[in-house]
């Protein structure tokens, strides 16, 4: 069963780390590409997330699926992310123009068994790249293939919130929203909610969040669909 990318609400932050823990990464974000991707989307792509966790002090590492393991890494979460698709501008040269607009369709899932949210996720690359590839019209490949990057990173971080949280809910506005517009996944800067970025950071700090009875009395009562879903216009409404 698939259920949303979602959202959790903030809580009061707590102390700092100690300086001696401050560079460790807590996340560890396992990932693999269909196809291979272009360098300069992987470091767009990885540089846009740990922009969007700086405000909240979140630090992660990123490690190829099949790259070998390190038995002394020690990481507090961990999560396993697959793009699916052609992640590329550049391989898909005019394809585009011959494809149906996607809005309105699941742009990522998240694996949940017997209710309980596992940090198992993918994002497809092909609807992500139709949907925003008209923002990006005069711009040539590789600018448009480290636009598809920053993107790539705004759904991933949804969804690793997702799994950090372990709700079904979204929030209201930001990056947790049920549902993003073109306009919002290539503008310049897309972020989380102040409530989220609190909820990070008090994950962050300790490695837990708020009670879930108290976060779910603030975010939006309906359950979303089964996926993080793409607007059909560029205005932000509040699903």
């Amino acid at each position: 069963m698939k259920i949303p990318l979602i959202a959790l609400l903030a809580i009061s932050t707590a102390s700092a780390l100690c300086a001696a823990n401050w560079n460790t990464p807590q996340l560890a974000i396992y990932y693999s590409f269909d196809t291979s991707p272009p360098a300069v989307l992987v470091t767009e792509m990885q540089t846009e997330l740990s922009q969007i966790l700086s405000d909240s002090g979140l630090r992660v590492t990123w490690r190829a699926l099949e790259s070998p393991r390190d038995g002394s890494e020690d990481f507090r979460a961990i999560a396993v992310v697959r793009f699916h698709g052609t992640c590329s501008f550049s391989q898909n040269a005019g394809d585009n123009e011959r494809e149906p607009d996607p809005a309105g369709k699941p742009l990522a899932e998240t694996e949940l068994v017997e209710g309980r949210v596992l940090p198992f996720g993918g994002v497809d690359c092909n609807t992500l790249r139709r949907f925003i590839a008209p923002k990006l019209n005069a711009e040539d490949a590789g600018r448009k293939d480290a636009d598809l990057g920053r993107a790539i990173a705004r759904v991933t971080a949804h969804e690793i919130y997702h799994m950090l949280s372990g709700s079904e809910l979204h929030a209201k506005s930001g990056i947790a929203r049920s549902s993003h517009s073109s306009a919002e996944l290539t503008a310049p800067t897309f972020t989380f909610a102040q409530t989220e970025t609190n909820w990070l950071r008090a994950w962050a700090l300790n490695g837990m969040g708020q009670p879930m009875g108290a976060a779910e009395a603030r975010t939006e009562s309906a359950r979303e669909p089964d996926s993080l879903i793409l607007e059909s216009s560029d205005s932000v409404s509040g699903r």
